[in-house]
């Protein structure tokens, strides 16, 4: 499954394949801020087949509840819909509400043999590093499980997360690969000075470089928002473009780059013409595109 079969064979780090009825949810919230790309009756068969023409041979199909009384059932389907898809690796979640958060994630870890864990604390609307949420944690440490956690875009969601808790978290359990999702966008030096301070941590791009080059560009029209409404404060992101360049010189092995499909800034070719816009080295490109992600994979024990 996780063998190299050349270039364009790509890993996808940040999919969301879901139930029916979340998955037309997820399109129709995309639809509130930009047109999208797929139809709210998109099947899981028609997005898989939209992987397989973008020559997408391994993805981790991310699930989050968004209430306590589907955390199991979520999970329940993702590992059902996994186990018949060659190239899907399943990662599970909970909910801030799920009475044993610990005993969820065994299950998943163990039971259901998952990668790792995913949250999106907006989306879930609570503290992903609050202290209830330690079970998720001692349990991904004990096992040296990767969690993909949702950080950055800040303005767009309107909320934003506790970064000294984050930071006591990162101490507190140094065996997780905890996969900063957006990459803290647009706080490249905070993520910098973290990747310097925590060598556990990883940057998932996703979305990154769709939203830099329509800053570079001014190429707001039809992408997302307005300029106006930019999903993130704009002086932010001046102050904060040499440490995006600089990630990639510092840190080349430890960033990976998703698409967020089939919610994300466009289909797959044009994601990677948003990164090739930025003109990486080509060996650059291939860690972000396949060997980083297939080396997290690695180091935390998944093999499918």
């Amino acid at each position: 499954m996780l063998g190299e079969t050349g270039y364009g064979n790509r890993i996808d780090p940040h999919v969301h394949i879901l139930p029916p009825r979340r998955m037309r949810g997820l399109i129709r919230w995309l639809k509130k801020f930009a047109p999208s790309f797929v139809e709210e009756d998109l099947t899981a068969e028609e997005a898989l087949q939209g992987l397989a023409d973008a020559d997408i041979s391994t993805f981790f199909n991310l699930v989050f509840p968004l209430w306590e009384e589907e955390t199991a059932e979520l999970n329940l389907w993702n590992r059902d819909f996994c186990s018949g898809v060659p190239g899907a690796i399943p990662f599970g979640s909970v909910h801030i509400e799920t009475p044993d958060k610990a005993a969820e994630t065994e299950r998943c870890i163990v039971q259901y043999g998952f990668a790792g864990m995913k949250l999106h604390p907006y989306a879930q609307r609570f503290d992903a590093f609050a202290p209830e949420m330690r079970g998720l944690y001692e349990v991904l440490d004990h096992y040296a499980k990767p969690l993909l956690v949702h950080t950055g875009y800040d303005v767009f969601y309107g909320q934003e997360q506790d970064r000294s808790a984050m930071e006591e978290t990162f101490r507190r359990y140094p065996h997780i690969r905890v996969v900063l999702v957006h990459s803290l966008f647009p706080e490249f030096e905070l993520a910098s000075r973290w990747l310097q301070e925590f060598p556990q941590l990883y940057l998932d791009m996703t979305n990154v470089f769709s939203s830099l080059r329509v800053f570079k560009q001014g190429a707001y029209s039809g992408v997302l928002v307005g300029p106006e409404e930019f999903p993130a404060d704009l002086q932010m992101i001046e102050d904060n473009y040499p440490a995006f360049e600089r990630l990639f010189e510092d840190f080349p092995e430890r960033i990976i780059y998703g698409s967020d499909y089939p919610v994300g800034m466009g289909r797959h070719e044009q994601l990677h013409e948003d990164m090739a816009f930025f003109e990486l080295p080509p060996e650059t490109e291939r860690r972000l595109l396949f060997t980083n992600a297939r080396c997290l994979l690695a180091e935390t024990g998944y093999s499918g």
